[in-house]
């Protein structure tokens, strides 16, 4: 076997050694295809393409020649693909080459292999080393951890015996784990298992494609198509079983079925033979019992290949065939036992052989080889010198050589051979009734010959081939041959009670050897040779026989798990539609009833489960036979004489009833003796079914002993049921009057299971019959219709369940029938669905749980029986029962809410899904099952099994329910309660949505669960709970551990691997809901974190737990990183061995089948262990090295577990190929690298990949289109994953930014710029929700559904969801409650289900689009960042800055979020202006920044004359701050100088009006609100918005031009009355101080000052008198005070000083420079009434040691106020004392009491002492601390600095300098 050159199957050898590609094992093979994955389109997945390439369908079709022995050929391809030209030697390389082609030749020779498949398997082995070891033996250290986490357990197995010997120092285990000769076992047991593993996968694939054919047929023959199935596509299994059965010739099968024969002979001669692999000192003893039994599972395997093929492509074996399989039996002593000891080898036998049994049974291929016989085969067609070629009937040779093999596996006496025998037997019988007949009809033409006529000479000359050939099988034995054969069979070989051992191994249940497919039609050859076989009569071996191939021991469960459309045809659907098994079993079984009661019983209930026969095409069915019983057979009592004998000549027992015969009777018998004419009206009262009225002809059966006899009556029989079950209340008023006595307890348990099971088989057949409720209830109705008039049939089970619960809790012992209780259980579990508002009430009033009285007598019965006997059927029908009703709970809630009618309207209404039974009393029956079945899963460890099934299928059931209860109770947003507490949101979209406010009133249609999650949370989250809880999760983590690795028991597999996903499933769901509700650290996390390194084994021990490992981790430590502490590490618990060896197989990514689900799981995984606190296992990932690694540095390339590329680089490797990836795949690696760099940005930017992974994310964004509006969901889909991956590629940008800036690297901002438009262009957008799809749909669905809202569907963050159509409201449960409904679903699938899948796509791409702002965000104010120099990136950030501008003029929807991304737009777009204005932009879009504001904010106000909502206010706030910095771009821009007046005013004519507005309406308008405000509520107001104002007001009033238009403002503002206003506010400002700071009077003045600065106006308010407004108002009289100052002792004074010093200096100031002398008199007059003022800011500089009031040693400080301050009174002293010169005579200025020379001198001084000045310097406020943290030229600060020009200014003031004046 030398595959071709780089083909999937052996790709190149350079490549696999250095891990680029994974070899594709057939074990992953055989799970990926009886997985039933989905393939995606887009993105292939490699298992598809590995079944497709050429030489792997070869091997697939011919699977028995993929292994050849060695050839030179071999040994060439071989030397060729290892030479040095394709394998590069390195002595770093992780694998050593020569090693292997060492290991390869080795295993060459000692397995007789060629040499280039063995090198194949070397790589395998090499390949997957890592998991080989994570699954090797458990330290101590890790040994000891799981002891802790079993505790001190009561039960022996809580850490098995199999580990507890497995503890060893871990250098040991890696020491023992890297020995040759463990090395080469490795090897030889991945040969075993490939050799196993590629016959199954051909044997699945080449069933599915002939099953598919079978379903083509038969859709062909039912009229749906021309031979060819149009139901659905053909799977991707099917595709590749159709490819490899096309290398066969169809017509010619011999030959494949001669190499299956072939095949399974020399398997056999080497399990005869010894392995020769064992070593002399026996130390690899083990590996000889598993060579024996894998090669005993591998002629099994050969076998199924082998029925594939003889049973599908094969009609009747060829003489060749058939004479080499049974001389191959022949040869091996018929298989009947073998020589071993050995448990594990003697079960692969026992399953071995009966394999063999069956298929000897489908070689001879009875029925067709009988029809062959019987009809076919022309007779001139038979002869001895037949080629062996031809069918094997057709030579008579091949019957004799075949009935000596025959005859002499009949002396064995073998069970084996028995269904071989017997079938051999038939066709013997056949064969010779063909002779015979041949025999009489040649004597016939002998008799009529004539002579004349040439035809009848040819026929009486002819004589039949099989003559000859059956006289010598005849003469070989002195009796009958035929009649040998059949006896030996019967009664030697046993065959039927081997038929019936035999079927039950080929049931779907956990003992079932193969899938159900195959052993489906296995038992369909048994039934056929039980039809046959009723020659020999109809006796119970045949019955049992026949029970046991219709049910292949399959319960009732079964049937509920079955899937409809399985297979085609099925046992029971062939009985059903054979005429002559029905004939001949059926309706003498019928015919037999009641007289023999369980062989009917039991027949109608195994035909009860074809779901199929009760469609729209339904044929003959089990109800169709009881709806006409046409006999009634009983034992006549001893004194009955009311009959009388007819046709007595016949002698056949006939006889006819003289009186009528009541069936049933009064229970008293004294009321059964009554006189004739009352007899008479009790006959007319009495239903005719249960009355064989008189003249009613029978016949006796049997005269001895008490006579048997039947009558002809006609019945119904489910309604004869019905009434037989009310006989066996106690409360019955009748009894059965066939035998005077209740009906016995067998028969009640079998009627209870018929009616149970054809319940649930109509309404399994809903999909192919649309009435199968109404078709369901009417069972119910005509198995009532016989009852009493106050009873129904469901009342009367009830009541029978009751009494059966009181007597048998009252009992003990192991052998206590149960039967009738789980038939009941069954019975109630059928009825959910058809009738729940039956079941609630009755299960609220039954003993079994005990609600309203007292404890339940589930406990009791358990314990008494069940837990005696080790069988525990009672306790998994209560679980099954238990989830039944969760389900119903959960799939009517919305129903029982709403009251809604679905379309399938059932017959009592409401009433069926129990809308009348309150929430508290659902609540208490589920809470009921909920605490015991807690009490099961605790104690179940300890237990005694029988099977253990048993204790699997609990573990299984309990774990998969609760698992359910906590998803419906949590997993939907309104089963949370409604405290005042921050809300469990599922995303950003709620988070931002819904405040912290106290939650509405809601629906809430899970509440009746709460209680039962409540105590789900209580029992396993609690911080005290012991072990014991713990142990059943533990138990099935070793289950995990213990997983059977073989393909055979299918069904086993599936419920051992069903076990532990449920387990694994609750647990991480238990974690999930404790994150979820805050809980603090339970002892299930710590107990979880011990058992890691267990947990961590079970992802390589089979595909399907993979998923849940490493969701149950990712729980585990969100759980973990919850809690303030610190987190426990995962990678301590790990242990280092088992946490190098889990993130290397991790590290794979489920190569090679990559299936997307589990490296999307992998992904996020990872993503939350570099976010979650888990810093040693987030360095080792990311770095490939583990901590004591990174601490050494001494690891080598080929240690055997450090990792091999670090996640980190993977990750950045694909992602430079970003284009070529699919979104969905793309994403979750973005999200790993953008959380791995936010929290280990060192780490990330470090690595070599780093900079090609950012230039290809900026390139790959730089190309993304805009996005199309799509009618198609597929489309929005695509849109959203696109959007997040924008997203996040702007996060990382950000992040790459951020942390150049922290770190020195050069900028690569100009780089980035190109790839900016798709940001620029769609990030600041309003995101694209479909206000009309939401409200219509929560219109719609609330009016159809009225009582509960959409509210109910909404997801919480109890799981994460992908974006589409699940994203948001819970599709999938919606989905179980709503199905019913036609609104729903609607007629074209257009329903509120299409509206709610529309709804999720479209806030999957709001929450994208609002990602990707909140992304843009970040990376545009990092670009901000340095763009002093960049006028592209200062033109694109101006163009951000506006467009969040234009989005927020846009119509925004409704909700609350939309508002708050408004908010953030403005407060985006604020830092950007901030950050051009600090640059000093220059750029003319700069410009147009004011009126996109300015038409923001009038958008926003409508009308100003409107007061602003509460709910707008902060909005309202951050677009008058970005107003603000927009007019201050206008009013810092360099004014053009010499221009004259009208030119001035044509420049400023653009914005002007836009000013004159702003001031009209924000100012004006805004200082009236304001006041009115603060008037009304001082606490409540924001003297922020007061300054804003003013520092808006400022702005305007410093935009060039603007003072030309000043006169303008100023009769706006006075006609509105804003100075008056103003000096109001200032006037009662100490009134309103807050907190006793009057902080109003300073604002007040400010904006007075800001109005001075115009001289008109200044001139307006002297004329008003604004100084004796001033010195009148209550605040001047604290200024007038003496403790007024910078460093007062109140902040009230401090404020009063502030005032002073900043207010109304200036303010004086500007008056004196508008009106001049006119007012300098009252100025000082003014500054009179101040004197401690005026006197303090004299002595405020006064130079150390010259100020004698300051006490000797204390430090006066300046500050930038006190210097202002004085500088101010500089000016005003100057001015006035130059006015009073200038107009000495003309006008009295009073003097102003002011030192300047000292003033000047103290001026000068610290001017000269700059070092002391620096050290005197006080800061004031958070501003001033920020000028002196940063450094101006030399030293000093920018406060210094500022404070050396106001000393400077005043010296120039003093001085009289010239610009003094």
């Amino acid at each position: 076997m030398a595959p071709i050159p780089d083909s999937s199957y052996f790709p190149s050898l350079e490549r696999c050694l250095k891990g680029d590609q994974l070899l594709v094992s057939w074990k992953a093979v055989y799970s990926a295809i009886t997985s039933n994955i989905e393939l995606p389109t887009e993105h292939r997945a490699v298992i598809e393409r590995f079944l497709s390439d050429p030489e792997v369908v070869k091997l697939l079709a011919n699977p028995f020649d993929a292994y050849r022995p060695p050839s030179a050929q071999s040994k060439a391809a071989f030397e060729t693909k290892t030479s040095a030209i394709n394998v590069t030697p390195s002595s770093t390389a992780k694998f050593d080459i020569k090693e292997i082609k060492e290991d390869s030749l080795w295993l060459s020779k000692i397995a007789n292999l060629d040499e280039v498949s063995s090198l194949r398997l070397v790589i395998e082995e090499c390949q997957f080393r890592t998991s080989a070891q994570l699954l090797g033996r458990f330290s101590e250290e890790e040994l000891s951890s799981l002891k802790d986490a079993a505790g001190n357990s009561q039960y022996a197995n809580s850490v098995p015996i199999s580990l507890v010997v497995q503890g060893l120092d871990p250098v040991a285990i890696s020491q023992q784990f890297a020995r040759q000769d463990s090395r080469r076992q490795r090897i030889l047991r991945t040969h075993l298992s490939e050799r196993r593993y590629l016959l199954k996968s051909s044997e699945r694939l080449f069933d599915a494609a002939f099953l598919h054919q079978t379903r083509e047929q038969i859709a062909a023959e039912r009229g749906k198509g021309k031979g060819k199935a149009v139901d659905s596509e053909p799977s991707w299994q099917v595709r590749c079983g159709i490819a490899i059965a096309c290398l066969h010739d169809s017509s010619n099968p011999q030959p494949l079925v001669l190499r299956c024969i072939q095949a399974v002979g020399t398997i056999l001669k080497k399990v005869e033979q010894e392995s020769g692999w064992s070593d002399p000192d026996g130390e690899r003893g083990d590996i000889d019992v598993e060579w024996v039994r894998s090669h005993l599972t591998e002629a099994t395997h050969a076998l199924e290949l082998l029925w594939q093929f003889i049973t599908n492509i094969m009609a009747v074996p060829t003489g060749r065939v058939i004479l080499e399989w049974f001389r191959l039996q022949q040869s091996c002593r018929f298989f009947n036992s073998f020589d071993s000891e050995e448990p594990s080898i003697q079960a692969s036998f026992y399953h071995f052989r009966s394999i063999i049994t069956i298929v000897s049974l489908g070689m001879l291929n009875l029925p067709y080889s009988l029809d062959q016989i019987v009809d076919s085969v022309d007779s001139r067609d038979i002869s001895s010198g037949t080629s062996a070629d031809e069918a094997f009937i057709l030579n008579p040779r091949t019957f004799i050589e075949l009935q000596g093999i025959f005859l002499e596996a009949a002396d064995t006496g073998f069970e084996t051979v028995g269904p071989a025998l017997l079938a051999w037997g038939l066709l013997l019988r056949e064969l010779n009734i063909r002779v015979e007949a041949t025999k009489a009809a040649r004597q016939i033409d002998a008799e009529s010959f004539d002579p004349q006529s040439s035809g009848d000479s040819e026929i009486a000359t002819v004589s039949n081939p099989y003559e000859q050939a059956l006289e010598e099988i005849k003469s070989a034995l002195d009796e009958d041959p035929i009649d040998l054969l059949a006896r030996r069979a019967v009664n030697s070989c046993q065959v039927f009670q081997t038929i019936t051992t035999l079927s039950l191994q080929l049931g779907s249940t956990s003992t079932g050897l193969l899938s159900n497919s195959v052993t489906t039609k296995m038992r369909m050859y048994l039934l056929d040779l039980i039809k046959n076989s009723t020659v020999i009569g109809y006796i119970p071996e045949i019955i049992e026989a026949t029970l046991a191939t219709l049910t292949g021991g399959e319960t009732y469960w079964a049937i509920v798990d079955s899937r409809p459309g399985e297979v085609e045809v099925d046992p029971v659907t062939m009985f059903l539609e054979d005429a002559m098994l029905c004939t001949n079993l059926l309706m003498p079984a019928r015919y037999r009833y009641p007289w023999e009661a369980l062989p009917f019983l039991r027949l109608i209930r195994a035909l009860a489960s074809c779901s199929s026969c009760y469609g729209s095409k339904s044929g003959n069915s089990a109800l169709k036979s009881l709806e006409s019983v046409s006999m009634f057979t009983y034992t006549m009592p001893l004194d009955f004489d009311g009959y009388e004998t007819v046709q007595e000549e016949e002698n056949a027992n006939n006889i006819r009833l003289t009186q009528p015969l009541m069936l049933f009777e009064p229970r008293l018998k004294g009321f059964r003796k009554v006189a004739g004419q009352d007899q008479l009206l009790a006959v007319v009262r009495v239903d005719e079914d249960f009355c064989i009225p008189a003249g009613t002809c029978g016949r006796i059966l049997s005269d001895s002993g008490p006579k048997v006899a039947f009558w002809y009556h006609d019945y119904h029989g489910l309604k004869y049921f019905g009434k037989l079950l009310e006989t066996f209340l106690a409360a019955s008023d009748e009894v059965d009057a066939t035998t005077h006595q209740p009906v016995d307890r067998d028969s009640v348990s079998e009627i209870i299971g018929i009616i149970a099971t054809l319940l649930l088989s109509i309404f399994k057949s809903a999909h192919e019959n649309p009435n199968s409720v109404e078709d369901a209830r009417q069972i119910l109705e005509i198995a009532s219709s016989g009852l009493n008039r106050n009873r129904d049939v469901i009342s009367v089970i009830f009541d029978i369940f009751e009494e059966e619960i009181q007597n048998q809790s009252a009992c003990s012992g192991a052998d206590i029938p149960l039967e009738i209780l789980v038939s009941c259980i069954h019975f109630i579990h059928a009825i959910i669905p058809i009738a729940p508002g039956r079941v609630w009430p009755l299960m609220a009033r039954t003993a079994l749980l005990g609600i309203n009285r007292g404890n339940g007598k589930l406990p009791s019965i358990v314990e008494s029986v069940e837990l005696l006997s080790g069988h525990y059927q009672f306790v998994i029908s209560c679980c099954r029962l238990y989830e039944a009703l969760v389900e119903d709970f959960a799939s009517h809630a919305v129903r029982r809410r709403s009251r809604a009618k679905s379309s399938r309207r059932l017959n009592d209404g409401d009433e069926d899904i129990g809308t009348a039974i309150p929430d508290q009393v659902l609540a208490k029956i589920l809470l009921a099952f909920t605490r015991y079945l807690v009490d099961v899963l605790e104690s179940s460890p300890g237990w005694k099994f029988a099977e253990q099934g048993d204790r699997r299928c609990i573990s299984e059931i309990i774990g998969r329910t609760y698992n359910k209860v906590l998803e419906y109770a949590y997993g939907i947003e309104n089963s949370i309660g409604t405290k005042e507490e921050e809300p469990m949101m599922i995303n950003r979209l709620l988070r931002s949505a819904e405040p912290s406010v106290k939650k509405e009133k809601v629906t809430k249609i899970m509440e009746a669960l709460m209680p039962s999650a409540l105590l789900l949370v209580d029992s396993f989250l609690s911080t005290s709970s012991g072990t014991l809880r713990f142990q059943p999760l533990l138990r099935s983590f070793y289950d995990g551990l213990e997983t059977p690795q073989m393909a055979i028991l299918p069904n086993l597999l599936n419920l051992w691997t069903a076990q532990v996903n449920a387990i694994l499933s609750f647990s991480k769901t238990l974690l999930c809901v404790s994150a979820m509700l805050g809980r603090p650290p339970s002892q299930l996390e710590n107990q979880l974190f011990r058992v890691s390194p267990l947990v961590a084994r079970l992802y390589v021990v089979n595909d399907t737990y993979q998923a849940p490992v490493v969701a149950l981790f990712e729980s585990l430590i969100v759980t973990a990183s919850n809690n303030t502490s610190e987190p426990p590490s995962l990678l301590g618990h790990l242990g280092p061995q088992t946490a190098k060896n889990f993130l290397h197989v991790l590290s794979d990514l489920d190569k090679p089948l990559s299936r997307d689900e589990n490296v999307r799981n992998i992904w996020g995984f990872l993503s939350k262990v570099v976010s979650s606190r888990q810093q040693w296992f987030a360095n080792y990932l990311l770095t490939g090295k583990t901590p004591r690694e990174a601490l050494t540095a001494k690891t080598t390339g080929k240690e055997l577990a450090s990792l091999d590329k670090p996640l980190l680089t993977t990750a950045l490797e694909a992602l430079i190929s970003i284009d070529e990836l699919p979104k969905s795949e793309a994403l979750p690696m973005l999200k790993f690298v953008a959380l791995a760099q936010n929290f280990w940005p060192w780490t990330v930017c470090k690595s070599p990949k780093y900079e090609d992974f950012i230039k290809a994310i900026s390139n790959f964004v730089g190309h993304f289109k805009p996005i199309q509006q799509s009618t198609k969901v597929e489309g929005a889909i695509d849109a959203c994953y696109q959007t997040r991956i924008g997203a996040y590629v702007a996060e990382i940008l950000a992040m790459h930014l951020f942390h150049g800036r922290q770190t020195g690297l050069p900028s690569s901002v100009h780089d980035l710029i190109p790839n900016l438009s798709y940001f620029a262009r769609f990030a600041v957008g309003v995101p694209s929700y479909n206000n009309s799809l939401h409200a219509l749909l929560k219109q719609n669905f609330e009016a159809r559904y009225p009582g509960c809202t959409l509210r109910d569907l909404k997801r919480t963050t109890l799981e994460q969801h992908l974006y589409g159509k699940e994203y948001f409201y819970d599709l999938k449960l919606a989905d179980k409650m709503l199905s019913l409904t036609e609104a729903w679903m609607g007629r074209n699938d257009n329903g509120l289900r299409a509206e709610l899948a529309n709804a999720n796509v479209n806030l999957s791409l709001v929450d994208a689009q609002i990602a990707l702002f909140h992304s843009w965000k970040y990376l545009s104010i990092e670009l901000s960042g340095n763009i002093s120099e960049d006028k592209d990136l200062q033109k694109l950030l101006t163009k951000v800055a506006s467009d969040c501008l234009v989005a927020n003029t846009r119509p925004q929807p409704p909700e609350e979020i939309f508002t708050r991304l408004s908010q953030t737009r403005a407060d985006f777009a604020t830092v950007l202006v901030q950050r051009l204005i600090k640059a000093n932009s220059t750029v003319p879009e700069m410009q147009g920044l004011l009126n996109t504001a300015w038409d923001t904010i009038r958008a926003l106000r409508g009308s100003f004359e409107r007061a602003v909502p509460d709910a707008d206010i902060l909005y309202y706030r951050s677009l008058l701050k970005l107003l603000f910095l927009a007019i201050r771009i206008h009013a810092e821009a360099t004014p053009q100088e010499n221009l004259g007046a009208s030119q001035r005013m044509a420049q400023a004519s653009t914005v002007a009006p836009v000013i004159v507005d702003i001031i009209n309406n924000v100012v004006a308008i805004g200082i009236r609100e304001i006041a009115s405000v603060i008037h009304d509520s001082p606490a409540d107001s924001s003297p922020e918005d007061f300054a804003l104002i003013t520092g808006i007001l400022q702005s305007c009033l410093r935009v060039p031009g603007m003072e030309l238009y000043q006169s303008q403002i100023v009769n706006m503002l006075t006609q509105a009355g804003i100075p008056r206003l103003v000096l109001t506010l200032f006037s009662w400002s100490d009134s309103l101080a807050i907190d006793g700071d009057p902080i109003y009077g300073e604002l007040s003045m400010l904006f007075l000052l800001e109005l001075s600065s115009m001289p008109l106006m200044a001139e307006q308010m002297a004329i008003d008198g604004v100084l004796g407004h001033l010195a009148s108002a209550s605040i001047t009289t604290y200024l007038r005070g003496g403790k007024v100052g910078p460093f007062a002792e109140s902040a009230g004074l401090q404020r009063c000083y502030s005032l002073w010093a900043r207010g109304i200096l200036p303010f004086l100031l500007n008056l004196l420079d508008a009106v001049q002398a006119s007012i300098a008199g009252e100025v000082s007059l003014f500054l009179a009434q101040f004197p401690t003022l005026v006197k303090q800011s004299e002595q405020a500089l006064d130079a150390p040691e010259t100020n004698r009031i300051i006490q000797k040693g204390a430090v006066r400080y300046i500050t930038l106020t006190i210097c202002s301050e004085t500088h101010s009174m500089a000016l005003l002293t100057f001015i006035l004392n130059d006015f009073r010169n200038n107009l000495k005579g003309v006008a009295d200025i009073p003097e102003v009491q002011w030192d300047a020379s000292s003033v000047l001198e103290n001026v000068e001084f610290w001017l000269s002492s700059k070092p002391l000045l620096r050290d005197r310097l006080l800061p004031m406020g958070e501003r001033e601390m920020e000028m002196r943290r940063k450094g101006g030229p030399g030293a000093a600060s920018d406060l210094e600095i500022k404070v050396v020009k106001e000393l400077e200014g005043i010296k120039e003031v003093l001085g009289g300098g010239e610009n003094g004046s």
